[in-house]
């Protein structure tokens, strides 16, 4: 199932090198805000089928309802689609691969993995504003009117809510990459017009090309642990052709970025509230190398360190190879020593020690963390291994 959201995630972001003729295309907004689908009956359809889509989606058990995590995401993308704010519904979709997508209904969805991946709000932004260059170029209410002339309404709405939730069914994957798919032009367009609403919303545009260079970084990262890449092995070079020309594109409208990148702290605290959650689904992908590599991105931007720490500690334990054991120890002891660690260090060090034998840790390790969790749900059982 993982893989498969990593293939579909990059599906939607990867295209082959730009056409020349869009180089010098002076891009704008192609509808108006406030738009509604006035003659044509199968916009009027496809408006009908995403409404129920949309009503599916408020019902999810994936959708994240935390208020001050949507207020974050929702004040990116009403600042960078300014008049067109109120025409978009923004939901933040728990799954932690990398994801945004936009109907041509306005309805935006946002994936959990996204904002692990950033380094910075203007990065969160950047993918927002290639989102709603999709939008208002109308490049979504093409490729939906492709999608439904291929198929009955039934199906239609089952992919749809796959597509948008990532959870898929077999015979959907075809289908739903479809959907996902733009032309190589209209990728072009989103990420040159992309890059320009990021600067008129007073964000970094230059966030629009460093979102490709991590997501390069993580892949490589993924490679270097023989893990399997999915499709970006085949389109690698694309994908970094893609990069350098936006950079190119970038740094002759905007002239070059800042020597300093100052610190985000609105995003860290983002993440220092949320890590948790975050990052225990990032860990449950079994993708260690990603995962490593997000970590280290992740200290080098400001994270608690002791929440980076920990999460280092999971992914040994997890990961279970050869010599993963001391290593997953060493992690959670640092985390423990930085202070403020979460109470799961003492606890997951704790078993740690008891597989090893050496009981006397283990209870040590235990009784801090009932002691650091008092109302913990699984305080029972750990009562139970210090009685043993």
């Amino acid at each position: 199932m993982t893989r498969l959201f990593v293939l579909l995630a990059l599906t939607l972001s990867l295209a082959t090198q730009p056409r020349a003729r869009a180089e010098d295309q002076e891009l704008g907004h192609l509808i108006p805000p406030g738009y509604r689908p006035a003659e044509a009956k199968d916009e009027v359809g496809l408006w009908s089928e995403f409404e129920r889509i949309e009503a599916a989606i408020n019902k999810s058990a994936l959708l994240v309802r935390d208020p001050a995590l949507n207020d974050y995401v929702g004040e990116i993308v009403c600042r960078v689609a300014a008049a067109y704010c109120n025409d978009f519904r923004v939901y933040l979709i728990r799954n932690p691969s990398f994801n945004a997508s936009m109907t041509a209904t306005g309805m935006m969805q946002i994936w959990t993995g996204l904002i692990i991946r950033a380094s910075s709000t203007d990065e969160i932004a950047a993918v927002v504003a290639h989102e709603i260059a999709h939008y208002t170029r109308l490049h979504s209410l093409e490729g939906f009117r492709a999608l439904k002339r291929k198929m009955s309404t039934g199906a239609f709405f089952d992919i749809g809510l796959a597509a948008l939730t990532g959870v898929y069914g077999l015979g959907q994957t075809a289908a739903a990459m479809s959907y996902l798919s733009f032309s190589r032009e209209q990728e072009t367009e989103a990420d040159l017009f992309g890059a320009r609403l990021l600067a008129l919303a007073s964000y970094d545009p230059h966030a629009s090309y460093r979102v490709w260079e991590q997501l390069i970084a993580e892949e490589k990262a993924a490679e270097v642990q023989r893990e399997d890449p999915g499709i970006f092995a085949k389109t690698h070079p694309e994908a970094e052709d893609r990069m350098r020309y936006l950079k190119t594109r970038v740094h002759s409208r905007y002239g070059p970025p800042d020597a300093v990148v100052s610190k985000d702290q609105e995003l860290i605290d983002v993440l220092n509230q949320n890590y948790m959650f975050l990052m225990e689904d990032q860990i449950d992908t079994n993708r260690f190398g990603r995962t490593k590599q997000i970590l280290e991105r992740h200290a080098t931007i400001g994270v608690e360190p002791s929440l980076v720490r920990f999460f280092y500690g999971e992914m040994f334990r997890q990961r279970n190879q050869a010599g993963d054991l001391d290593l997953a120890m060493s992690a959670y002891r640092h985390s423990i020593e930085l202070g403020n660690p979460p109470p799961e260090a003492y606890k997951n060090l704790g078993y740690l020690h008891l597989k090893q034998g050496d009981l006397d840790q283990a209870k040590d390790r235990f009784r801090q963390y009932l002691a650091a969790e008092p109302n913990a749900s699984d305080r029972a059982m750990i009562e139970f291994y210090l009685e043993e």
